[in-house]
């Protein structure tokens, strides 16, 4: 597979064109909420009006926000850095040390992509990195394919094999301490991800801010216009970063650095690394979730659970560092991927839900816990609206929780127009996702009663 990989330079310019879109997104979010609660007193269901009302009110929250108050970090002010951040007491920024980066690459029977991720990394407008492949206990060419490129640039890349797959979270913490990773920076990238050039350059200079522990990049399909299906994942995943990690990035508190890119200060994950790779839950060893998890120590599990003398670290979204990841492309897989998530999701929200409202802003944490509390609720909601209610004659109810359903779709699909102005029509498919999300919700019951279940496992 040719990886074809689009560069990005400058933040995303607002346009005229641009702030009016954007504002009418408000005004129109506004006017939904307004129309709600005229609903909610006069017309629906008690329960369904004010989990309608509740749902566009945090949904619009997070636009307000993302809109006001995020930035992207690489282009943060000039002068605020910090020189306890530098070791040799100079002062200059963290990033303008060029301190290493070790990025870490494990992978299981992916012998083209593997290839492809590592090489974008040597392509990076930064230079200073070493990049260590950890081949999990492949049964096909992957081993072979990691020697081969080691021969080819040895100088910056080593390689690792496990004799048998023991999971990602352990590939990597091998990756790390067998290595061994001398960089100050450990960045994570999946095996089937290339990175645009700039994109490490640019997740170092976040690390200017010495309180900040963990950074996320942008991520998208590099697969995008392959069906329908991947094109629906990749206007999904657009609005995810867009919006939701850039509400969260505003307070310093994003909640997932993603696997398919994220950077970690090495001091801030060493303190968790054995605990995490080695994670027990409900009696047994639980690997989902690695992602998560491993942010989830670095924003407050490190204090929590480790010793109540570690730092609790900003962790933050960088907009301008892309990644293309390889998303399913066929529905069984699909849905494997939707039901590890969200088993990850439980998972981790029972590790942080006991430390995540401390000292942290209250907006955020308030969004963070309405989210699980609404994934549990919404098939409920569902149920009674588009079945129940309808069944005893009140058919209004039906209608406004699809309506509700497509405007929410609308305002992510109206963001990723105007982020993505020469897509043409695909946001379209953003309304599609909508829909499949009412469907995507009741597997949050499957993925709990089976959250020990391993057999859909595919690392």
């Amino acid at each position: 597979m040719e990886v074809v990989t689009r560069e990005i330079h400058a933040p995303q310019k607002l346009t005229p064109r641009k702030k009016i879109t954007r504002a009418l997104i408000i005004v129109g979010a506004g006017a939904l909420i307004a129309t709600k609660l005229y609903m909610l007193f006069f017309y629906l269901d008690p329960i369904l009006g004010i989990y309608s009302f509740l749902t566009t009110f945090l949904v619009f929250s997070c636009f307000i926000v993302s809109y006001t108050m995020y930035k992207d970090p690489f282009y943060g002010k000039k002068g605020q850095e910090n020189s306890s951040n530098n070791k040799n007491g100079s002062g200059a920024p963290f990033s303008a040390r060029e301190p290493l980066v070790s990025v870490i690459v494990p992978a299981k029977n992916d012998p083209v992509m593997i290839i492809e991720a590592a090489k974008s990394c040597l392509a990076s407008t930064y230079r200073n990195i070493e990049v260590i492949m950890v081949n999990d206990g492949s049964t096909d060419d992957t081993g072979q394919a990691m020697d081969l490129l080691r021969k080819e640039f040895p100088d910056k890349i080593s390689v690792i094999h496990l004799a048998q797959n023991v999971g990602k979270r352990k590939a990597v913490r091998e990756g790390i301490v067998a290595g061994p990773a001398k960089g100050d920076i450990i960045l994570l990238i999946d095996s089937d991800c290339v990175i645009e050039k700039t994109a490490i350059e640019r997740m170092v200079k976040v690390f200017d801010d010495p309180d900040v522990g963990a950074v996320s990049g942008h991520g998208r399909a590099v697969n995008a216009d392959q069906n329908t299906l991947t094109k629906m994942q990749d206007t999904w995943y657009d609005g995810q970063f867009s919006i939701m990690k850039a509400m969260e990035s505003a307070f310093g508190t994003v909640t997932c650095c993603p696997g398919i890119l994220s950077a970690y200060r090495k001091e801030a994950i060493m303190p968790a690394l054995d605990k995490w790779a080695n994670d027990v839950f409900l009696g047994a060893d639980f690997v989902l979730g690695d992602d998560r998890h491993l942010t989830s120590y670095v924003i407050g599990g490190n204090k929590h659970y480790i010793d109540k003398e570690q730092k609790v670290w900003k962790a933050k979204y960088c907009e301008s560092a892309i990644v293309y990841t390889e998303v399913p492309h066929r529905f069984k897989k699909f849905m494997w991927q939707q039901i590890r998530w969200k088993k990850s999701w439980l998972r981790v929200f029972f590790f942080t839900a006991p430390y995540y409202y401390k000292d942290r802003n209250a907006f955020a944490a308030a969004v963070y816990y309405l989210q699980m509390i609404w994934s549990f609720l919404s098939p409920v909601v569902a149920i009674r609206s588009l079945i129940l209610l309808p069944l005893q004659g009140e058919y209004w109810s039906g209608v406004v929780y699809i309506a509700g359903l497509l405007f929410i779709g609308l305002l992510f699909a109206a963001e990723f127009k105007m982020r993505n102005p020469a897509s043409g029509g695909k946001w379209a498919y953003r309304l599609t996702w909508s829909v499949m999300g009412f469907f995507l919700s009741s597997l949050e019951y499957y993925s709990f009663l089976t959250v020990r279940n391993k057999s859909w496992l595919t690392r």
